[in-house]
Formats: structure tokens, C-alpha cells, sequence
């Protein structure tokens, strides 16, 4: 029997609904329209197989709360429908027939958003020189804000310095104050580069902080996680998302104290020629399953372990006595042989006479 085979090639084009293009599209922010024409795109390609939410992501130069953002809030208009199942599996489907309009545009459902405020456009803007001082000059609060900055920073500000930090409140709507706070708190860390507090920035946009009070109880858990992986002797930079994720699970899942956990590290450094996470959570799971929670409590469990052994191993035998006890008591004596032999023949003359 004969079969048919296909070949499907990669369109060289694909086809956006009219209505989208003139009842949607213009009252969209600019981030938006990019998602929705970028997931049609792939959506119309019969080629086009799994694709995750990370690397659609990365393909739209955007953050993943990004581009989750931007789904939500097309599937509020009705244009298509976005279901989140997992952190990175979805369902979606595009609407082939106009929705029904409602009276007012649609808004961002705040609950989808990781923060109040968030920003779409992934590449900071350009500020120039004239700009930053017009900018100055009209709000004192920014011109505040420099000054604020070049105290931290212990230098003046250059103009690539001004830029990232208005990009700060202008491209990310962080809070002055918030700017103020990651300023002092990554020079407190001896980091006074203005690419690293930007990182640092969009790392909490990231995450949803946009006050002052989540960035410092942010910064607490940041601080008891470098203090377990300086335990363990690592010392990077950067924490991973995995590395998170296991230490999330021992401070909050399981909610051990500091010194609970800090423990479980010297044990991992001492009983593990490589110390690692994976083992220093296999000693944590099992305190855990015995109901571990504060340093006596592991004193205990140990006093238990040492009973055990000793109850196993049985009554310890008392050592055997010696048969000949003389031998074990026999001191050595320095005797002088010439010293003897002198009192011998003074002895024996003495006795006879010299005969």
C-alpha cells in the first residue's frame, strides 16, 4: 500500500486577525503586541514543536514574569486563552472570532502581575545629558536622589552612573526611596559598580520587591543563604535557582533555625570528602523525619545513637590478669660492674686476710 508523506516547511508568513490589528492592538502596551505576535507566530507553524516559557523568554529579550504578564492579560481580553499548569508548562489557544468587547478597555489583573508595578520594555532607555539635567531641574527629588548616591558611592557621579540610577525609577518604577536602599545595601557588600546594582535591581523587580520593607527581609534570607554555602566553602556570587529552591525548603518548608543548619554543614565538611548540597539535605531530611528542631535536640538524638551502639555491642570484658606478675613488676636497675667487682676483693680481703 501506497502512503502519502508530508513535508512541512517553515512558513514564510503568517495571517493576524483584522480585528486584533484595529480594536486590540492600538490600546496595548508595546510588550504585549511583541508576546501576542510572537506565540501566534509559533502558535500558526505546524513544525513548530514544545516550547517552554523560558526560552520564549530569552527569545523576546523579556523576563519570564514578563511575558507571563503579558499572557494574562491577553487572556482577559478574550483574544486567546492562557493556562499556566506548572512554573513552566502552559496551555494556549488563540481565539479564531472577535471577542466581545466590553465598554472599557481591559486592565492588568493586579493578582497576575509579580508586583504592582511592573515595566515591559526589557531594554533600558537612553537618557542624555540634557535630559538627566531638565530632569534634575524639574524634580528636586531627583537631583536628591544623586546626591543621596554619590555619598554611598564615595565618587561623583559619571553619566552612565546618572542614567542607570533614573533608569532605576524611570524604566523599572522603582521607588526613590527603594533606589536609596539598594544603593546602601550593595556598597555595604563592597559592590560600588553601577552594572551590578542594576543587576541587582532587576533581580528584584524580578522577584516582585518594590518597597523598601520586602527588599530588607529579601536581603535577611539573602544573608542566611551565603552564610550555609560560605559553610560549605562556597563562595560564588551568584545563588541558582536550584541552590534557592533547597534552601528555601530547610528554612521555610522545614523551618530549621540557623544553627540547626549550620550543624548539618560542619558534619558534611567532616564526614564528606566533596561537601555538597545533596548531602548536606540528606543529613537535614532525616532530622526532619525524627522531628529535629533546635541544637539540643541533636545532642540528644546523638546521647541516643551512642546508647544504642553501647547496648548492641554488649557488657565490655574485663582485661585478663597476668599469670606472672613479676615479670610486669621488674624495674631495670644502672648498675656499675667495675664499682661491684672493687667491693668484692675489698670484702674478700678484708674476710681473709689477704690469704
Amino acid at each position: 500500500m501506497a502512503y502519502v508523506k508530508f513535508i512541512s516547511n517553515t512558513p514564510t508568513s503568517f495571517s493576524v486577525p483584522y480585528w486584533f490589528a484595529m480594536d486590540y492592538m492600538p490600546q496595548a502596551l508595546g510588550g504585549y503586541v511583541k508576546v501576542y505576535l510572537y506565540m501566534l507566530a509559533i502558535y500558526q507553524n505546524p513544525a513548530q514543536e514544545g516550547i517552554q516559557l523560558e526560552d520564549i523568554a530569552k527569545d523576546l529579550d523579556m523576563l519570564h514574569s514578563e511575558l507571563i504578564t503579558a499572557l494574562e492579560y491577553w487572556n482577559t481580553t478574550g483574544v486567546l486563552t492562557f493556562k499556566l499548569l506548572t512554573e513552566d508548562e502552559f496551555e494556549l489557544s488563540f481565539s479564531e472570532t472577535k471577542p466581545e468587547m466590553e465598554t472599557k478597555s481591559p486592565e492588568i489583573p493586579i493578582a497576575a502581575t509579580a508586583a504592582p508595578r511592573t515595566f515591559i520594555q526589557q531594554t533600558r532607555p537612553h537618557y542624555s545629558a540634557d535630559e538627566l539635567s531638565l530632569y534634575c531641574q524639574e524634580h528636586a527629588s531627583i537631583s536628591n536622589l544623586f546626591t543621596i548616591c554619590e555619598k554611598y558611592l564615595g565618587r561623583l557621579l559619571s553619566a552612565t552612573d546618572q542614567q542607570v540610577l533614573y533608569g532605576l525609577y524611570d524604566w523599572l518604577n522603582l521607588p526613590l526611596d527603594l533606589i536609596e536602599y539598594l544603593v546602601e545595601y550593595c556598597t555595604s557588600n563592597n559592590h560600588t559598580h553601577i552594572r551590578y546594582i542594576e543587576k541587582v535591581a532587576l533581580g528584584w523587580v524580578d522577584q516582585g520587591i518594590t518597597t523598601v520593607e520586602s527588599a530588607k527581609a529579601q536581603a535577611a534570607v539573602t544573608k542566611k543563604y551565603r552564610t550555609i554555602l560560605k559553610a560549605l566553602g562556597m563562595t560564588g556570587e551568584t545563588i541558582t535557582k536550584h541552590q534557592r529552591k533547597l534552601l528555601d525548603k530547610w528554612l521555610t518548608d522545614y523551618a530549621f533555625d540557623l544553627s540547626v543548619i549550620l550543624e548539618a554543614c560542619n558534619r558534611t565538611v567532616t564526614y564528606s570528602s566533596s561537601p555538597s548540597l545533596n548531602y548536606l539535605g540528606s543529613i537535614l531530611d532525616k532530622w526532619h523525619d525524627k522531628g529535629i528542631k533546635t541544637v539540643e535536640d541533636i545532642e540528644r538524638l546523638d546521647k541516643n545513637h551512642t546508647k544504642e551502639k553501647e547496648q548492641q555491642a554488649g557488657p565490655v570484658a574485663p582485661k585478663a590478669k597476668s599469670k606472672n606478675p613479676h615479670f610486669t613488676t621488674t624495674y631495670s636497675h644502672n648498675w656499675d660492674l667495675a664499682e661491684l667487682e672493687k667491693r668484692e676483693r675489698e670484702y674478700i680481703e678484708k674476710m681473709y686476710g689477704g690469704n
